[in-house]
C-alpha cells in the first residue's frame, strides 16, 4: 500500500507549521526528520519506511497543532470515531495475528514486548504490557489465554488523548505497527 499522497500532504502541512529538523522515537527506534529535505531517516541515514514516515509526520502535526494531553482514560479502537466501522478489518489485521502469536509462541511474544519494544508488565488480563510508541504515548496490550469455554483473546488499549492528535486511520496504523513489531 502506497503512502505517497499522505506523505505529500503531511510535508505540506508541516511546511506551513514551519517544522524544523526533529528527532522522534517510534517503537524504540530513533528517527531523524529533516524538514527541508522532506526526509525521515533511520539511524545510519537509511530512509524510513513509508508507514513509519507517515506515522511520524502525522504525530508531529498533531503535536505541533494540539500537543499531546493524556486523559488517563484507556480506550480500545472500537471507541474511536468510526472505530466500529473499521473494526472488522482492524480485528483481522491486528488482533487476530496477536492472538495467534499468543497461542503459538507466548514466551517469544512476551520477550519481544519486553526486550524489542521496552514494554513493562502491568496488571490486566492473564498478562499485559505497556509499550511506548512515541514519547509519552503508551499502548497497552492485554492478553487472555482462554480455556475450554472461552477462546484466547487480546486487546489493544491507548489513552483517549491520542485521538486528539491522530485520526482513526492513524490510530489503526500505529496499533498495527505495534503489533507487527511485537510479533516480529
Amino acid at each position: 500500500m502506497g503512502y505517497e499522497a499522505s506523505l505529500e500532504l503531511a510535508w505540506e502541512e508541516l511546511e506551513a507549521l514551519d517544522l524544523q529538523d526533529w528527532m522522534v522515537s517510534l517503537l524504540g527506534e530513533d528517527y531523524q526528520v529533516r524538514a527541508k529535505e522532506r526526509e525521515v531517516l533511520l539511524p545510519g541515514g537509511a530512509p524510513a519506511g513509508q508507514m513509519q514516515a507517515v506515522l511520524i509526520l502525522h504525530y508531529l502535526i498533531g503535536l505541533l497543532r494540539h500537543g499531546y494531553h493524556p486523559r488517563g482514560e484507556w480506550i480500545s479502537f472500537k471507541e474511536t470515531r468510526d472505530g466500529t466501522l473499521f473494526w472488522p478489518a482492524f480485528q483481522e489485521s491486528a488482533i487476530k495475528p496477536l492472538v495467534q502469536s499468543l497461542q503459538t509462541d507466548p514466551e517469544g511474544l512476551v520477550r519481544n514486548l519486553a526486550e524489542r519494544l521496552g514494554g513493562r508488565e502491568v496488571d490486566g488480563g492473564d498478562v499485559a504490557f505497556e509499550v511506548a510508541t512515541f514519547p509519552g504515548v503508551l499502548v497497552r496490550l492485554v492478553f487472555w489465554q482462554g480455556d475450554e469455554e472461552l477462546p484466547p483473546e487480546a486487546s489493544l488499549l491507548f489513552d483517549r488523548g491520542l485521538t486528539e492528535i491522530y485520526s482513526t486511520e492513524d490510530v489503526a496504523v500505529l496499533l498495527l505497527a505495534t503489533v507487527q513489531k511485537a510479533i516480529g
